[in-house]
């Protein structure tokens, strides 16, 4: 997004922020002996909002209509019991009564209207209490086209999850992957797409699709919905899930949050100490632009000598900073957030609602004793994997989000709505690695290695979006048109990457030896790297009635572009700059010129080099064009059946290049027709029984597609992109039965399968000269099939004294298969005769399960709760000998409770894997298990404090 946008998108934030000045809020007139009343008119039996419909009080004038999505208020009520009159053309007509509205209170009242026929007259009901928001929730997904799954805002403030990615480990089949990244079925990244009201989110994280979900603070969500079933006006980028997180648009009344919390890690500890990184540079020193810097080391110089030394010495000296991390004292964790949201009358009685969010966040993890290892098969008749690097690994990182959101929502009339969202995060991570131990191939007897890393990460996420919403015609014949336009950058920045490794060894007086040894790994480096992607979306849909069925067509526009650029420097030395133990010392006072020869000649020590690959700098483009038809009706002579299907057609033109001499360039484009097909079937007014099929794709991300090379530590794999990487194409197939025989209770069976063409995974490259370079290759085919169970159930019908507790559960059960190419079968089979020709997807689990268990009592204000997950081992990375690595399933157990203080007051305490379980990626080979990394992940507590009102 380039800033001219940004600016003229702040610029109409200003225009609305301008209307609030010169407004008041909704119903102000006299909120403190006044009341209101407020809530939803549906459908009954398909609980779809009936926009237009007449609230009345009755035996008055006063009265309001329904907006676009159901929704009414009615406002300045002096107190006492109301009786209502809910009218729509067509349906049949109901009256309740005894709705009672209290000084400075708001009433909440959902009403369903039945279709009106002959035989029904006037209906005259009694109000009940406010809709409960799981249960509506659940009354949605009843009536929704597709298959889904969806959390509402009261699950997740029973789960104490602050954020939306804390409220995705409930969903079914759902788990998370960093505590932020989102896999469902199974699937991760790619297959699954990430939405915010209904437009697409830009990547939090660069180097692939997946959406960090930690930024989107729990007190604007009013629900988070995974579909998974596929219909044509989504976009067909989605195979897992597509999760659209739904914020508040029009709150029924003001509310302001604030919460404070601090926690700490039990690896870390309270006012512990931790490996942190020093000093380094904000940005690339002007003086490693020079022309004129040597290609070559002193004083082997080519052309002026005296202005590239000159050059030299100044980049030299540019670079002098600390390298190596150290350990610091820190404080706990910190977090602090604030909500607002509100309903302001503008241009006269014209509706704007108002939320608004910010949050900061500062958090400290690290370990002390993980391993890192990576191994090989040194021959076919080997028995053993030998290993190439064997460390003890000390890490700490220090991690700094901010993050905000601004929603505006004006309704001109009851028919049009119009909406502006503004959403900023940014995330400074700052990393220390030490890794010692072992390089078995390179270094031998008494030799030990040693590298340090130092890092940090700023990525920073701006996206705006305008949208609107509009009815044209009387009464249920209206044709509803929906647009939105939205543009978002997303950037990565790495400012001083340092890279730092030696060798060293015990001699026998005692005495230490140092080395650096260039021919065994890389002396010391930095690196530079800046991304920046921009995304542009529009869409546009237009929905018309054609009797008892629905006509939907529209079609969506998105370009996205990537810019990354990396800059290397090497620290090297002269004969007069040895090695002494000290890598500050080796980079600043040995650094430039130390003195001179015989010769008089200025004698450099240490120097840096610029030894940038241009071939690792690339561009790439990707654009996206789609239209689509759907058609939603009930079958003839058979209403109970409601199909809906259609077809999409997704055109797709993606292009990379580099910037090396000569570039390489990888494209490719082409259509897919995209159809689908979803059946529900009504057994009865609670239940459903659904069938769908849809076909769907997954495209490459940029990363994927880039050939450039990058890598984490010495000894590590090196990860090269694939410019011919296709796309890939997947049929998809899901029945499902679901009962919903109480309010915000549920019972569900679903089985599904999808067929795979092209999947894309990562791999160590078979082709590479040795077996360290991991690359993405495309699969010839897959399968994915399994079974999802959910129940939720609230047991006060089974004893008076289980009134306050709730439980609920759902397991997933997935099996995949990969077929494995002929040459590698024959290759595995070498020396293992008995080895499969097929194997599991990558990141697919064999099995999910989340359990929870809840006491709630509204009278005591205390919430207790406690939350089960586990997952099966699912496949990190495969390998070319069968010997594939594999992240080991784990259980985490959460605990967290809050208890009402005072009025608006609110004291939280939590648990974080209670199990203290360790985050663990092996391979297997010949019964034997080789561990490749193993990170403690330790407790995390918290205690926090909120309020609101």
């Amino acid at each position: 997004m380039t800033h001219g946008t940004l600016r003229c998108l702040l610029g109409a934030t200003l225009v609305l922020a301008g209307m609030m000045a010169w407004s008041q809020p909704a119903g102000a007139q006299d909120t403190t002996s006044t009341g209101a009343i407020t809530g939803v008119v549906v459908e009954e039996g398909q609980g779809e909002p009936l926009p237009g419909a007449n609230v009345r009080i009755k035996g008055t004038s006063e009265g309001t209509s329904t907006d676009l999505n159901g929704r009414y208020r009615l406002d300045g009520l002096a107190p006492g019991a109301y009786d209502l009159v809910f009218s729509f053309v067509g349906f049949q007509r109901k009256i309740v009564t005894g709705v009672e509205v209290a000084a400075g209170g708001t009433a909440e009242l959902e009403v369903a209207l039945a279709e009106e026929t002959a035989a029904l007259q006037e209906v005259v009901v009694s109000a009940q209490a406010a809709r409960d928001t799981e249960a509506g929730l659940l009354k949605e997904r009843a009536a929704a086209s597709a298959v889904s799954n969806a959390v509402s805002a009261e699950t997740i403030g029973r789960a104490g999850a602050g954020t939306a990615a804390g409220a995705m480990s409930l969903v079914t089949g759902a788990s998370l992957v960093e505590g932020k990244y989102v896999n469902v079925r199974g699937l991760q990244g790619r297959y699954v797409d990430t939405q915010l009201n209904g437009s697409d989110l830009p990547s939090t994280d660069p180097d692939g699709n997946s959406v960090a979900l930690d930024v989107f603070p729990s007190s604007l969500i009013d629900n988070v919905v995974t579909t998974k079933t596929f219909t044509p006006e989504r976009p067909g980028n989605f195979t897992g899930g597509s999760i659209d997180i739904t914020t508040k648009s029009f709150p029924d009344e003001r509310f302001a949050t604030l919460s404070v919390s601090t926690s700490f890690n039990s690896e870390v500890g309270i006012g512990g100490s931790m490996l942190r990184p020093v000093g380094g540079l904000r940005s690339l020193p002007s003086a490693a632009d020079d022309a004129d810097l040597p290609e070559s080391e002193p004083p082997y110089f080519a052309g002026d000598v005296d202005r590239k030394m000159q050059a030299l010495t100044a980049v030299t000296e540019a670079f002098r900073t600390p390298v190596s991390p150290r350990q610091d004292e820190i404080i706990g964790n910190r977090s602090v957030e604030a909500s607002f949201g509100d309903q302001f009358t503008v241009f006269g009685d014209q509706p704007l609602g108002v939320i608004a969010s910010g949050s900061y966040e500062k958090s400290f993890s690290g370990y002390t004793d993980g391993t890192t290892a990576r191994f090989n098969q040194a021959g076919l008749e080997s028995e053993t994997l030998n290993p190439d690097a064997e460390y003890t690994t000390q890490r700490g990182v220090e991690e700094t989000l901010a993050s905000g959101l601004l929603g505006l929502s004006l309704q001109p009339n009851p028919q049009h709505e119009l909406g502006l969202r503004l959403l900023y995060t940014r995330d400074r991570e700052a990393e220390a690695r030490i890794e010692r131990g072992s390089l078995p191939r390179d270094l031998t007897g008494g030799a030990r290695f040693q590298t340090r890393v130092s890092r940090t990460t700023v990525r920073s996420v701006a996206s705006a979006e305008v949208k609107g919403t509009h009815r044209f015609g009387p009464g249920d014949e209206s044709i509803r048109v929906e647009w939105s336009a939205s543009g978002s950058e997303a950037t990565r920045d790495e400012p001083d990457y340092r890279f730092f490794s030696n060798q060293f060894e015990t001699l026998p007086n005692g005495d230490t030896a140092y080395a650096i040894s260039p021919s065994i790994f890389p002396p010391p480096e930095r690196y530079f790297r800046n991304l920046t992607e921009r995304t542009w979306v529009g869409d546009a849909s237009v929905e018309v009635p054609l009797g008892s069925a629905t006509l939907t067509t529209g079609g969506r526009f998105r370009t996205k572009t990537r810019e990354f650029r990396e800059r290397i420097f090497r620290h090297g030395a002269t004969n007069a700059a040895q090695f002494n133990g000290s890598p500050d010392a080796y980079v600043n006072e040995k650094a430039g010129i130390i003195g001179e020869d015989e010769q008089g000649t200025p004698q450099f020590g240490t120097y840096v080099l610029d030894f940038t690959e241009p071939r690792n700098n690339y561009d790439g483009d990707q654009t996206v064009g789609a239209g689509f038809l759907m058609a939603e009706t009930p079958l003839p002579g058979l209403s109970a059946v409601t199909v809906t299907g259609g077809v999409r057609v997704e055109y797709t033109d993606m292009s990379i290049e580099t910037l090396g001499d000569p570039p390489r360039r990888g494209t490719f484009s082409g259509a897919d027709l995209l159809p689908s097909a979803n059946l529900r079937w009504a057994l009865r007014d609670d239940m459903n029984l659904r069938l769908a099929y849809g076909r769907t794709i997954a495209r490459p991300t940029f990363r994927e597609f880039a050939p450039f090379e990058s890598f984490q530590f010495v000894g590590d794999y090196f990860e090269r992109g694939n410019p011919d990487l296709n796309r890939t194409r997947v049929h998809n197939f899901d029945l499902r039965w679901e009962w919903f025989p109480r309010p915000g209770e549920l019972l569900s069976a679903s089985v599904f399968y999808k067929d795979f063409t092209d999947p894309i995974e990562r791999t160590i490259d078979p082709e590479a000269a040795a077996n360290n370079e991991i690359t993405y290759v495309n699969r010839s085919s897959a399968r994915v099939y399994g079974v999802e169970l959910e129940a939720r159930k609230r047991l006060g019908g089974l004893a008076s004294w289980l009134q306050h507790v709730q439980a609920g559960g759902n397991l997933t059960l997935t099996q995949s298969q990969v077929s494995r190419p002929e040459d590698v079968v024959e290759a595995i089979r070498a020396f293992d005769v008995n080895a499969d020709d097929t194997r599991p997807l990558q990141g697919q689990s064999p099995y999910i399960l989340n359990l929870n268990v809840g006491y709630e009592n509204p009278d005591s204000g205390t919430n207790v709760n406690v939350f089960y997950n586990r997952f099966g081992d699912r496949l990190d990375t495969v390998t070319r000998n069968g010997a594939d690595l594999f992240e080991q399933g784990r259980s985490m157990i959460d605990l967290n409770a809050s208890q009402r203080l005072l009025r608006g007051v609110r004291a939280k305490v939590s648990v974080k894997n209670v199990l203290n379980n360790e985050e663990v990626v092996s391979q297997s080979f010949k019964g034997t298990e080789y561990v490749n990394d193993l990170r403690p992940l330790g407790r995390t507590v918290s205690v926090g404090v909120s309020y609101s009102f």
